[in-house]
């Protein structure tokens, strides 16, 4: 069964869409000779953008890239310290 991403879907958030091409036209700019690039994973809102749509934005981001490690925190700050 072919995914489908509705053209409804794709007008509602074109803005973050454009976001995310800009954004990948950077990490081509300054990154696409490292080693490996971290980038702060992006997060959907709820009931608003579907997972085939999101997916598609983060095989935007990362498509022909070196490797790229998406990080996502819980807006919790944490010390962590050995003793």
């Amino acid at each position: 069964m072919p995914i489908h991403v509705s053209e409804t879907e794709l007008l509602a958030v074109q803005d973050k869409t454009n976001r995310h091409l800009r954004l990948r036209e950077l990490l081509l700019e300054h990154s696409s000779e490292a080693n490996m690039v971290v980038v702060t994973l992006p997060i959907p809102r709820k009931n608003i953008v579907s997972a085939p749509l999101y997916l598609a934005w983060l095989e935007l981001l990362t498509k022909d890239m070196p490797p790229i490690l998406l990080v996502r925190g819980n807006q919790t700050s944490v010390l962590t310290f050995y003793s």
